[in-house]
């Protein structure tokens, strides 16, 4: 059951938001917190009911796991229960996301028989994994209050997080799960629900899935071998990548809205960086949040000099390459990254400014170059994206205008893409205030018209929802 479907929108959602609230109107609290505990195991096995099967499992590793930490035993047992939990806890990601890669690896030198099998990767296990080592190592590390299963079963499954995140912390849940406040229908919140719920499937389904043509036909069909097809990919991936996992995320907010809980925002208008460092503290904040308090201060971030801050920085970027993704050309997308963030790092101990305009420009061109590692098969196909983009033995047929299209030349299929779509991409990602600011702005002004506009954008997004394309973030 995806966010972009009727069946979540207009069945799903609308049942289980009565139901809930209507459970709790007869102050049956808990039974109302189990019901949408299970509603949330229920669209989680939706699309795959094996999922619900090693979500359980996990959960009832790590709670076991906290649990220990609880009881009057030695540290240096309950350090061996979190190194227990943590390797626990990575085998089980490494094992379905690497399983396949490496079974084809060793059939292909006669390792071992493993031609024919393949093992299922659970949708949000990227993220749930991480959301529950996290918990672990802070129930290690702080004397927090002891959360009963019911409330950390919710925790990891509260289905507007649950897939693609935001990777959440318990201290910022589960409190909210268990005020008593927020079991009760409140106006305000159903406003905002729905005013992100409308600009999250407007970035999704009129914006991010219009890019998915242009991109499919030009990779599948090995279009991008012209300098200007070349841009304008590495443009389409861009934005694809950014309104699509953005959409989920202003879906997933808002859907949490409804239930007056607060999910953190994820995105803060990223292509506005002025370097490669401020694009990765607006991009995905909650995975950064991560791997900055789980992984970089702890091996020493910033504070043991400029080489150590930098290898830091390296190890870091080299597990978001191993945790996006089984393919080699992840790995090197993430450690490109780690190079580019040491360098604006180096750049600025001479404390040289430039041009806002320029280093925004300098930026974007450069996450441009970058999405040519990512969704990609091999790094033959990356280099041939690359090499066009800097002139390289490629072709420079010209572009033409049809209407409000874009028309590539000569290309087939064809090859075209609508200037309403690329000059909005821009307002919107470059001008335009980010949809948590937009929020804040629709419920202060209490605008009638704001309301039969954002109305009319639900439903032309509704109405298109049938060609709409399941999101990218489900590869993670």
């Amino acid at each position: 059951m995806l966010f972009n479907s009727l069946e979540y929108l207009l069945v799903f959602l609308p049942i289980v938001f009565t139901i809930y609230f209507g459970l709790s109107k007869f102050k049956l609290f808990k039974t109302a917190v189990f019901f949408l505990l299970l509603a949330s195991l229920f669209f989680y096995g939706s699309y795959k009911i094996e999922y619900v099967y090693i979500i359980i499992v996990s959960i009832l590793f790590n709670y076991g796991i906290s649990c220990v930490f609880r009881t009057d035993i030695k540290d240096i047992y309950k350090k061996s229960f979190l190194i227990f939990g943590i390797v626990g806890n990575v085998v089980i990601l490494v094992g379905f996301k690497y399983f396949t890669f490496l079974a084809e690896v060793f059939s292909k030198i006669n390792l071992f028989p493993f031609d024919t099998m393949k093992v299922i990767l659970p949708l949000g296990i990227s993220f749930f994994t991480l959301q529950q080592i996290s918990y672990i190592v802070d129930c290690y590390k702080k004397d927090i209050e002891k959360y009963n299963l019911l409330d950390y079963a919710l925790f990891v499954c509260f289905f507007p997080q649950l897939v693609a995140g935001p990777i959440v912390r318990h201290e910022e849940m589960i409190p909210q799960f268990r005020n008593v406040q927020n079991r009760f229908v409140n106006q305000d919140n159903i406003f905002i629900g729905i005013f992100l719920l409308t600009v999250g499937l407007l970035k999704k389904v009129l914006i991010a899935d219009n890019f998915a043509d242009f991109i499919t036909r030009a990779i599948e069909y090995n279009l991008y071998n012209d300098f200007y097809i070349s841009w304008f990919l590495g443009f389409s991936k861009v934005m694809q990548g950014y309104f699509d996992f953005s959409g989920y995320c202003d879906i997933a907010l808002g859907s949490a809205f409804l239930f007056n809980i607060v999910l953190p925002w994820n995105f803060n208008s990223p292509y506005k960086a002025v370097s490669i460092l401020d694009y990765w503290s607006r991009w995905h904040m909650t995975l950064v949040r991560f791997l900055k308090d789980y992984i970089f201060i702890p091996l020493g971030g910033n504070t043991k000099g400029l080489m150590r801050s930098c290898i830091n920085v390296m190890i870091v970027f080299f597990v978001y390459g191993c945790w996006k993704g089984s393919n080699p050309v992840n790995l090197i997308y993430g450690i490109l990254n780690g190079v580019l963030v040491c360098i604006n790092k180096i750049w600025n101990k001479f404390n040289i400014n430039m041009p806002k305009v320029l280093a925004v420009a300098l930026t974007f061109i450069t996450l441009m170059l970058l999405t040519c590692f990512i969704s990609i098969d091999n790094f033959n196909q990356a280099f041939a994206i690359l090499k066009p983009m800097f002139g390289i033995g490629c072709e420079f047929n010209p572009i033409t205008i049809s209407g409000l299209n874009l028309k590539f030349y000569p290309t087939f299929p064809p090859l075209e893409l609508n200037i309403i779509l690329l000059l909005a991409c821009l307002y919107f990602s470059f001008f335009s205030k980010n949809s948590t600011e937009l929020a804040q702005v629709y419920i202060k002004a209490n605008n009638t018209f704001y309301t039969i506009i954002l109305d009319i954008i639900f439903v032309i997004t509704v109405l298109s929802i049938t060609r709409s394309k399941e999101f990218l973030y489900f590869l993670f």
